[in-house]
């Protein structure tokens, strides 16, 4: 309206200076029945500049008259959406505080004020949880799964609600429904691959991750890592099951995922001897020590063969070292097949390499067995008082003495999954559980000179240290 008029004015103004531009007044005459006005043009305008100056708050007043109903009514309707939304931020604060009466009530109110009762249902559910009256939820969680927009939230509340209850199989049924519903939220993964590795269901986790792979949810490098995990996990199942293709199957692809995770190395290794498949078996150790070298695979190298002389077996290993010269778990293979030979210098400088970088009761122990070699049973008793006081290796903890390497129970593959997956470190749950290594004194045979050096009983043990 003030638009108008201002533009009117403007052009009144245009008017008369081009009215006084031309020099020429001009007359305007108006005819009304038998009445007749004669007047000149620049009072003719000023005429129609006050009648419009009086018309338009006059017709101002009429339309807002005319908009008065509509105004009043989007008035009323602001102020209960207030009211509404006041009523709803006080539940959800009295929901989170604890107060569940208060948050109920207010729940009650914003559902009576808010012509959106999702809002409301939300409110009465996130209310009824903080109560700890979990049927209520799953009612008010329940409710949202007829909507479109709110399927998804409904999913996620029941299944919190489910797991609550200790219910896991609705708890993944309700993750699995959320993965259908959204390609981009990570919680339904999250849920989902949780449980199905927390139930040892290994198979089911990497159906789960590869959706995880498709979405893009994780980086690659996790993915591989996990799946390396997950595939050696079943491997493990398998093999324990009696099912040894599947179990090799699975381990070979394990290796794929992860050349350097020793779990899945030497248990794939274990597989191929047993079906006779001694080069392959050797390619798979080899590798994974190239990338990872740990005293396991050193184990399941040495015994590829069977009735191999000492020298041929000296041989065999010293292919096995020279893919990692540099590393200290080489320096100790290479020391042990120095003692074999009767070579105690060689041993002690190997083992010297390996003693800066971490004195361990295993490095003490190997001293203690050249020192019995060279004669020297002074300072063999003084290695191995040392050996009792020096920190056990963690990775020699994952030998049983009584049984293959790496025997993980499902939860410690479950753990193995995320520090593993996601991180690359290798976790030791024997050692976290006190259980007892292997042998500490040598990977290899000791040669008879070192043997008959040895205390009764065969030499200290990591129960020592």
């Amino acid at each position: 309206m003030l638009r108008i008029a201002i533009i009117l004015v403007i052009a009144v103004l245009a008017a008369l200076a081009a009215i006084n531009a031309a020099n020429a007044p001009g007359r305007v005459v108006i005819e009304f029945g038998d009445y007749e006005i004669h007047t000149t043009a620049l009072f003719g305008l000023l005429a129609l500049i006050f009648i419009v100056a009086i018309s338009l708050p006059i017709l101002r007043m009429l339309m807002f008259l005319l908009d008065a109903p509509d105004m009043l009514g989007r008035f009323g309707r602001r102020h209960r959406t207030k009211r509404g939304q006041e009523a709803l931020a006080l539940g959800l604060i009295a929901a989170e505080a604890g107060e569940f009466d208060e948050a109920r009530k207010h729940a009650a109110r914003a559902e009576e004020l808010i012509e959106e009762p999702r809002l409301a249902v939300l409110l009465q559910a996130r209310a009824a949880e903080v109560a700890g009256d979990t049927p209520a939820a799953e009612r008010a969680y329940s409710g949202m799964l007829s909507q479109e927009d709110t399927a998804l939230l409904g999913h996620k509340g029941l299944l919190q609600a489910a797991l609550k209850r200790g219910d896991r199989l609705s708890a993944m049924s309700h993750a699995e429904q959320a993965m259908r519903l959204s390609k981009t939220a990570a919680w339904p993964f999250q849920s989902l691959f949780e449980l199905k590795v927390q139930a040892a269901d290994w198979e089911g986790a990497l159906e789960a991750l590869e959706q995880a792979e498709k979405r893009r949810l994780l980086e690659d490098k996790v993915v591989r890592r996990r799946r390396a995990v997950l595939y050696a996990a079943a491997a493990a199942k398998a093999e324990r099951e009696r099912r040894g293709e599947k179990a090799a199957d699975m381990a070979q692809k394990a290796i794929r995922m992860a050349p350097g995770f020793a779990p899945a190395a030497a248990l794939a290794a274990r597989l191929l001897v047993g079906e006779q498949k001694h080069e392959r078996a050797a390619a798979i150790l080899e590798d994974a020590w190239e990338v990872a070298p740990h005293p396991a695979l050193a184990h399941a190298y040495r015994d590829l063969r069977v009735g191999e002389s000492a020298s041929e077996r000296g041989a065999r290993m010293q292919v096995l070292l020279d893919k990692r010269p540099d590393s200290r778990e080489s320096r100790i293979v290479a020391a042990e097949l120095a003692m074999e030979r009767g070579d105690w210098g060689a041993a002690q400088a190997a083992l010297d390499d390996a003693y800066r970088e971490f004195p361990s009761a295993r490095i003490c122990t190997l001293y203690a067995q050249v020192a019995r070699g060279r004669g020297d049973d002074a300072a063999a008793r003084s290695w191995t008082n040392q050996a009792a006081a020096a920190p056990r290796e963690a990775d020699w903890s994952d030998l049983d003495p009584e049984g293959p390497a790496f025997l993980y129970e499902d939860t410690d593959w479950a753990r193995l999954v995320y520090v593993y997956g996601d991180s690359g470190q290798l976790i030791h749950p024997r050692m976290e559980r006190g259980g007892r290594d292997a042998t500490t004194g040598s990977l290899l045979a000791l040669p008879p000179a070192a043997v008959a050096a040895l205390p009764p009983g065969g030499g200290a043990s990591s129960d020592a240290a």
